[in-house]
């Protein structure tokens, strides 16, 4: 093949076709026509007064005098300001210091020199001090009205509809923080109560074992089996602690033994009310009414603590680990603590 033939693997025997673009859906189109009438109704808009003031005012203080001098003489609104053309007289230049080029403001003149050396001396602005004049003019301070130290502008009281508002939603968040401790502390309470009848059962089995008659921290209001005949009025009397009767579980037996009680203390003849009282009294010993009023006054929690520190004490017995140790160093060596937080 000659060199004049061209190539039928090049491009141009390749048949070019028309670009097509992508048809536009109506959403697409419905979209566009809302863009540009959007657009169309901005420009169209009319801006309020307070909003081309601004406009106007922003724009004036963007320019500088020079400009706006300029666009006056170009406008023919003024034939030149005379200030200006007196500062450019002087030398003023735009975008520099007023005043000589030196440090400070001060002018750099030599002491003695010649006309000759003044002449060789070519010019040469890289030498000369940079000015620490400023070049910007002095920014415009609006006037905010008359202010000493501490006359500013005061923050708007609360009226009294935002006070009761404000301690309203106060009160309000305090009840929920008071619900929930109480909710808190209630069901502490119950929990301790749930525990304290096994740890005092098992307290009362380790006394009479080792021969233990009788022990204040066996009472529980839970539970009037626990008090001894004479011993509720013994306390009534003596510290004013008044053991309610037993809500549940109230059997026929209990229920006579209770009458049978209460028809032994009462006399026909008044004179001698006080005898069965006063012999109730008597079986008790004021120290051990004390220890006992003293235990029944705490709340479950503090009780609970102290039977099983009782426990661990005296019988080297932990209430959580449910273990009777030999003695006190087994318990200290195997127990991990007395708190049930440990135990998990």
């Amino acid at each position: 093949m000659s060199a004049d033939d061209d190539d039928y693997l090049s491009d141009k025997f390749l048949v070019s076709t028309p670009s097509t673009s992508k048809p536009s859906t109506y959403s697409s189109l419905r979209k566009e026509a809302q863009k540009k009438s959007f657009l169309k109704n901005e420009q169209n808009k009319l801006k309020s007064r307070r909003q081309r003031e601004l406009e106007s005012r922003e724009e004036g203080l963007g320019k500088s005098l020079f400009e706006r001098a300029k666009e006056e003489v170009d406008a023919g609104l003024s034939s030149g300001n005379k200030a200006l053309s007196i500062m450019m007289k002087m030398g003023f230049e735009p975008g520099r210091a007023l005043g000589s080029a030196g440090t400070n403001g001060d002018a750099i003149v030599p002491d003695e020199v010649s006309p000759s050396e003044t002449q060789s001396v070519p010019l040469n602005p890289a030498n000369e001090v940079p000015s620490h004049d400023p070049t910007e003019p002095l920014p415009l301070n609006e006037w905010a009205g008359r202010k000493g130290i501490g006359l500013g502008k005061r923050a708007r009281s609360p009226n009294a509809a935002e006070r009761q508002t404000k301690l309203a939603k106060a009160d309000e968040e305090a009840s929920h923080h008071d619900f929930r401790d109480r909710a808190r502390d209630e069901y502490k309470e119950r929990q301790a109560e749930a525990r304290l009848l096994p740890a005092q059962r098992s307290c009362a089995t380790m006394d009479e074992k080792v021969g233990r008659t009788y022990h204040a921290l066996w009472l529980n209001f839970n539970n009037p089996n626990t008090f001894p005949p004479g011993l509720i009025d013994a306390l009534s009397l003596h510290g004013g602690i008044i053991v309610p009767p037993e809500p549940h579980g109230d059997s026929i037996q209990s229920r006579l033994r209770r009458q049978m009680q209460a028809d032994s203390l009462q006399s026909p003849d008044a004179d001698d009310t006080a005898k069965p009282v006063m012999s109730a009294v008597d079986q008790y010993s004021p120290q051990f009414l004390e220890e006992a009023a003293q235990f029944l006054r705490l709340q479950a929690q503090d009780r609970l603590i102290l039977v099983l520190s009782y426990l661990r004490r005296t019988h080297f017995y932990c209430f959580w680990c449910g273990v009777k140790y030999e003695n006190e160093e087994e318990m200290e060596s195997q127990c991990p603590g007395p708190d049930e937080d440990v135990h998990e």
